[in-house]
């Protein structure tokens, strides 16, 4: 038996979501899946083989009752006008959560992570030339990825299309940071259930640590590579339902006890003068002070 998706964590990617999802997990009156991503309207490929298929993908029927708020978490969802539609045509009254990140920050802590998977091949400090380069039709991964997931008013514009402005959610991440049991008793209250419930949010999850081995951090991207062979040859081995949690461990071996560097002050300061209009624009549209994003 599937379900619909009744609340959905959109984005903002490296903004504090997978925590967001673990801790709305943890209420006894929602049902959340265990994997980092519900890829579902994002994979062309996954939407197309059914929306049943999907659920028994990443929920196990068996934990779900029948008055479970059932969430899940993509979250470069956002930016996807085309997901967002198919969301809306799954379940018109689903309740959208998004986490919007000091964009600069966001691009940087994106970056790592990429750095990390070995999946980025140039330094962030060419980050300027790509901007430079990009004329607008580029459809440059790097580009999109790190640059344009920034651009927050434009995709919220592009969400309230398709759902009205009170199912969408907005969220600082310094707020989600420095109130986060009031963050989750609110989204409790929007939602409701029982807004008095207390989530273990000292555990942060997902956080960007530097790597102990780039050639291991190489060698778990090809196992984990969603059409290579080793990945595969993997699923042969370990079930499917179990494949995402071993990979998980496979990078988590991998991860070091400490934080990366600060980025350099000159690149910082390029991004900051880069993305103020754009901060300016969700300012505007979100009636939110974001002074602090231009500093």
């Amino acid at each position: 038996m599937s379900r619909p998706i009744d609340v959905m964590i959109i984005g903002a990617q490296k903004a504090g979501t997978t925590s967001l999802l673990r801790y709305l997990g943890e209420h006894p009156e929602c049902m959340s899946h265990p994997q980092k991503e519900f890829a579902y309207f994002i994979d062309t490929k996954e939407y197309d083989n059914n929306y049943t298929r999907a659920f028994r993908k990443y929920f196990s029927a068996s934990d779900v009752t029948s008055n479970a708020k059932i969430v899940a978490k993509s979250a470069g969802l956002y930016a996807d006008e085309n997901a967002i539609k198919r969301l809306y045509e799954h379940n018109p009254k689903c309740e959208l959560i998004i986490i919007l990140r000091n964009p600069v920050e966001r691009a940087y802590s994106s970056y790592l992570m990429e750095k990390n998977y070995d999946s980025v091949k140039f330094e962030f400090s060419e980050l300027p030339e790509l901007i430079q380069k990009h004329n607008g039709n580029d459809e440059s991964w790097g580009f999109s990825f790190f640059i344009e997931y920034g651009f927050y008013a434009k995709h919220l514009k592009n969400i309230y299309k398709h759902f009205p402005k009170e199912q969408v959610h907005v969220i600082l991440n310094e707020e989600f940071k420095n109130n986060t049991l009031k963050v989750c008793q609110d989204i409790f209250n929007v939602i409701k259930i029982d807004n008095k419930f207390i989530p273990n949010v000292k555990v942060q999850h997902n956080v960007t640590q530097k790597m102990h081995s780039q050639f291991y951090a190489k060698l778990t991207k090809h196992i984990l590579k969603k059409e290579g062979f080793f990945r595969r040859l993997f699923l042969k081995i370990i079930p499917t339902s179990k494949a995402y949690k071993y990979g998980e461990q496979l990078r988590l071996i991998n991860k070091k006890n400490a934080k990366h560097s600060e980025m350099n002050d000159s690149e910082k300061q390029y991004l900051i003068t880069f993305y103020k209009p754009y901060n300016d624009e969700l300012e505007n549209l979100i009636k939110c002070d974001l002074s602090n994003w231009n500093k």
